[in-house]
């Protein structure tokens, strides 16, 4: 294969790897294919000075090497998807700032901006646009703003302009939507059922929104749309990705997929049969998390494309000018360092962790209240809730796991008991079965792990003052039998923690349930 040709298909190439710093891994990617961009996730950070080397190192070597500064992405959304949970980084999730009212969303979105840009990360894949009209969807949920493409709109673009301030390449996601389905792509191919008409009013409209106000790039689902395509998933549909997304809503940037080590892909075509055919569908970036394994597979399956003639060289040179346009708008011709010192200053700037922490106070929604939150400070409570696990592939497993029961019972008294969440276990029956007058429950998108129901129902049958508190999509709302109150917190980050106890400790709940097909 020609060297300018290796070059180019490297730079269609978005890579992670395992570790905080340049690893064996990521050097023979840029080494042997060029690779020419990046992806960054909680395993990649330990500290600022850390993540700027880091950071620094892959700018250099993949300069070097191609002639170009990487794309280094990262997917911070807030709220349970971040990858830096340090400070000012870690903001409200989407559906925790609709629910706040608030009107510091392009501030939180420039905030965000300038922290990723003094890292080193010049791109974030976000925000979501994805209106979650299904309340039975396992892995957007609380990711979207909303459930109707106003409110979604409204903060998606605010967010997706403040990032844009900055300089942050925005990848919109999930192009067409994620929304309306019910299962996870990470795992098989979900299936949108829709008819067009109703599409064009609904999921694809931020979308079309925000490439009229200037998206530069976005992310693609792996949602099959039958109604569109009912033979292939978005990211490898040529009726998605060029018929509609080209033609129809007129997209001029660059078209980055979701992992295509996700199941979606993975599992039901291969990853080289799928990285040929997304690219045969108007792909530009192709983005692979995990592995050495799957990178090697992609690029020599584009290469012997090349060579069969199924892929032509002008196919890839399409894609290579709209990737090397959009890095020369971005400066990304040149390798610049950065400063640790300034990236630590801004993550740990007091005004900004400020701004956070009031719009997560505002969010925090009173659903329900028979007398359970004065219960709380005059009874003896117990509050049962399980750990801060990751529950989607989209999420990282944080190296310290929160336990909200243990937190809140340290401010109110009583007794924290970490609860699992997939089964009622001895340790939990005994702690529900003991004495105490005022039981608290944290659910955490129960409905797809039924262990907590358990639990629920056990505390219903109780008798005792019964408090369900929703730590992560408040669709867990329908699971109740019976509460003397209900509080929302939309998702369980330390963040939300904080500013749900104290909330629950003022009596004072500003949030406004931000969704209206859940009523």
């Amino acid at each position: 294969m020609q060297e300018e040709l290796v070059l180019k298909i490297g730079q269609m190439i978005c890579a992670g790897f395992p570790s905080p710093f340049f690893d064996d891994q990521a050097r023979r990617m840029v080494e042997k294919y060029r690779v020419g961009n990046f992806v960054l996730f909680a395993r990649n950070f330990n500290n600022t000075e850390q993540t700027c080397n880091l950071c620094n190192d892959l700018s250099e070597n993949v300069h070097k090497i191609t002639g170009y500064a990487p794309l280094i992405a990262v997917d911070q959304e807030g709220g349970a998807v971040s990858r830096i949970y340090d400070g000012g980084a870690l903001i409200p999730g989407a559906m925790a700032i609709s629910a706040s009212h608030t009107d510091k969303t392009y501030d939180i979105g420039r905030n965000t901006g300038k922290i990723l840009k003094a890292m080193g990360i010049n791109t974030d894949f976000a925000p979501v646009l994805d209106i979650n009209i299904n309340p039975q969807n396992p892995i957007i949920g609380t990711r979207s703003f909303g459930d109707t493409s106003e409110v979604v709109e409204k903060y998606g673009l605010q967010m997706f302009h403040g990032l844009q301030k900055e300089g942050i390449i925005t990848g919109v996601k999930h192009y067409p939507g994620h929304g309306n389905v019910n299962a996870d792509s990470h795992l098989g191919i979900p299936i949108n059922t829709v008819s067009r008409e109703v599409l064009k009013k609904t999921e694809w409209m931020p979308f079309e929104r925000a490439f009229e106000e200037g998206a530069e790039a976005l992310m693609t689902s792996h949602v099959k749309y039958k109604y569109v395509d009912n033979e292939y998933p978005s990211t490898l549909s040529y009726k998605i990705m060029t018929e509609l997304l080209r033609k129809e809503h007129g997209f001029k940037g660059v078209a980055i997929t979701d992992c295509m080590e996700m199941g979606a892909i993975a599992d039901a075509y291969g990853i080289g049969e799928g990285t040929v055919r997304a690219i045969e569908a108007g792909c530009d970036i192709l983005t692979f998390s995990h592995t050495f394994s799957a990178v090697e597979e992609a690029v020599l399956s584009i290469y012997q494309a090349l060579e069969t003639g199924r892929i032509t060289p002008n196919r890839i040179e399409e894609s290579y000018m709209r990737i090397i346009q959009l890095k020369e708008r971005h400066g990304l011709v040149h390798y610049t360092s950065v400063d640790a010192k300034e990236a630590d200053n801004l993550i740990h700037n007091k005004f900004t962790q400020q701004i956070n922490s009031s719009v997560a106070f505002d969010s925090i929604t009173l659903l329900k209240d028979c007398g359970g939150i004065d219960a709380i400070a005059h009874g003896m409570p117990r509050f049962f809730a399980p750990l801060s696990l990751a529950l989607t592939g989209a999420e990282d497993e944080k190296k310290e796991k929160l336990s909200f029961s243990k937190l809140a019972a340290e401010v109110f008294g009583g007794q924290g008991i970490d609860i699992p969440l997939n089964k009622c276990d001895n340790a939990t029956e005994n702690a529900i079965n003991g004495v105490y007058d005022v039981a608290v429950i944290g659910l955490y998108n129960a409905r797809f792990r039924t262990g907590q129901i358990d639990v629920l129902r056990k505390l219903e049958a109780s008798g005792k003052t019964l408090i369900v508190l929703l730590l992560g999509a408040p669709y867990d709302m329908s699971l109740i039998k019976r509460a003397d109150a209900i509080i929302a917190a939309y998702e369980y980050t330390p963040l939300s923690v904080h500013a749900l106890i104290e909330a629950i400790s003022k009596k004072q709940f500003n949030g406004i349930y931000p969704l209206k097909m859940n009523k």
